[in-house]
């Protein structure tokens, strides 16, 4: 009986032949997109997947094309002591301008990724496929390289983003991206005062700015000397995309003001996932923390155990005030010389959703990366957040607006500090917030893997779409009417000036007149 539903299913749907194209080596970036693939696998589509992250079975439908080779995936690229010194660099303003230099540098290794991409026989195997396949899905993140396969294949494309939008991501799309009243990625409020907004500009218009010249211009560079001939400015190709699946929700990411191209497809990754029995050691010390527990995860990207050595002590003696049990990922050994409290437990990986689902979990700390708050607000546990790069600040912020998190830097670590935040989390208060957030986010009109399936089929369906606002193609001086206020003031200019001659000609002509008629009585 299920393999003959199954079989209707697919048979409802035309079968597509679809490119993947996941040129970023970030396995958290990777979790979202594999379930959109397993679905369209199921649907009966035929994948061609491009990435760092190939099957590790065969699955049908499916031709894996490996990066593996090419670089080594990001996981616990990030040092947490190198990132606090750079920090303290900014004179306490780390909050607004300290994840600049963390962003700018993964940038840079990701543009010596795509050199690697476009010299390698992967490339070539594309270049040499054109016209096989009916539609192209690609990561929208901090590259554009492979848009150049977008406009060689002249196929539709749907771009995928696991994190909150990107600073260009509207722009793109035509949707309103001012920052006198939207804050950016990775900004740390939401009504924002003259600064704020001084510093919301100046973040949207660097990142703009420095992507094009320091990034884009220079794959464009590379990709046009491999093939021996001009395309398109790739920022500009971004803009032809029909439509943009976004790991977002209003409830957790705030409300923006969307184009149809822009969908919001948030907490993606969690679909048909189930929660995992734990194994032990860890079901045995779970049952046993009556007192609740508490889980300590800096995700995958960054290392935790490179945590600064003075707030490890600081949060250490705050764990030891407490009556909860602690769950710390920790990658490394700990050193003797680390007085550790008994309720305190190091573990190397944890099985985050699964923890967040039991029970007695009381709080969660993290770095605010989508996947770990989304996580968070699916199963109704409040968090501290201490953000590190990216659109963290920003997710924290929303998280401390909703009243389901507090929000504590890397540099503001110490241990009264670190303690009270945490007090906070644990209240009833902030329980009783993260269940009615976890409702709003939960009731929609249908769930994210339909609507992101539902959009992927409809531009195959369709050869492409234009959903997008033409605003995007306007430049900055067509977009805020400076040439329209120019023509103005300038016809007014010269309806003034020439007004003004007649009138001067007018009164010396009935002044010659009246001269003349005075002379002749």
């Amino acid at each position: 009986m299920k393999i003959f539903i199954l079989f209707l299913i697919v048979t409802s749907v035309e079968s597509y032949k679809i490119l993947c194209l996941f040129p970023y080596p970030g396995k958290s970036h990777y979790m979202v997109f594999e379930p959109i693939l397993d679905e369209l696998i199921n649907r009966g589509h035929h994948l061609t997947v491009v990435s760092f992250f190939p099957a590790t079975i065969p699955l049908p439908n499916r031709r894996d094309v490996s990066l593996q080779h090419l670089a080594p995936p990001n996981v616990e690229v990030l040092d947490l002591k190198e990132i606090y010194l750079k920090t303290q660099k900014y004179f306490g303003l780390e909050n607004y301008f300290g994840h600049m230099s963390i962003v700018t540098s993964l940038a840079k290794s990701n543009l010596l990724i795509c050199e690697r991409i476009i010299n390698s026989d992967v490339f070539e195997e594309f270049l040499a496929g054109k016209g096989e396949y009916d539609l192209i899905l690609i990561e929208h993140f901090n590259s554009d390289c492979l848009l150049s396969l977008v406009h060689i294949y002249n196929v539709p494309s749907i771009g995928l983003i696991s994190s909150s939008m990107m600073p260009w991501t509207m722009a793109r799309a035509g949707a309103p991206d001012n920052p006198a009243y939207i804050p950016g990625m990775t900004s740390v409020h939401r009504k924002m005062t003259f600064f704020e907004r001084l510093i919301n500009t100046f973040t949207l218009h660097f990142y703009n700015t420095w992507f094009e010249y320091a990034i884009w211009r220079e794959e464009q560079k590379i990709i046009e000397k491999k093939l021996k001939r001009k395309l398109p400015r790739l920022s500009d190709l971004g803009k032809n995309s029909s439509a943009v699946l976004v790991n977002t929700h209003f409830s957790i990411n705030g409300i923006r003001e969307l184009t149809p191209s822009l969908i919001e497809i948030g907490g993606i990754h969690l679909h048909n996932r189930t929660i995992r029995e734990l194994n032990e050691p860890l079901r045995t010390l779970v049952e046993n923390a009556e007192e609740g527990f508490i889980i300590f995860s800096f995700g995958s990207l960054v290392k935790g155990s490179s945590l600064p050595r003075k707030q490890m002590k600081a949060i250490i003696n705050a764990f030891a005030r407490l009556p909860q049990t602690i769950f710390w990922k920790w990658e490394d050994d700990i050193s003797d010389a680390i007085k550790i409290p008994k309720n305190v437990k190091f573990e190397k990986w944890l099985p985050q959703y699964d923890l967040l689902n039991q029970q007695n979990c009381l709080a969660f700390i993290t770095h605010g990366g989508l996947l770990s708050l989304t996580e968070a607000v699916a199963s109704s546990v409040p968090t501290l957040i201490i953000p590190i790069l990216g659109d963290q600040f920003g997710n924290a912020a929303h998280a401390q607006k909703a009243g389901v998190a507090e929000v504590l830097s890397l540099t503001e670590i110490e241990e009264d500090v670190f303690y009270n935040k945490l007090l906070s989390v644990l209240s009833k208060e902030k329980r009783q917030k993260a269940k009615l957030l976890t409702s709003l986010w939960r009731d929609r009109p249908q769930p994210a893997m339909e609507t992101a399936l539902f959009n992927i089929e409809l531009v195959a369906r369709h050869k492409g779409l234009d959903m997008s606002s033409g605003s995007r193609w306007l430049s900055p001086i067509q977009y805020l009417l400076l040439d329209i206020i120019a023509f103005i003031v300038f016809v007014l200019f010269i309806s003034t000036f020439t007004f003004v001659f007649i009138l001067k000609t007018f009164i010396s002509v009935v002044q010659i007149y009246y001269r003349n008629k005075e002379k002749s009585s």
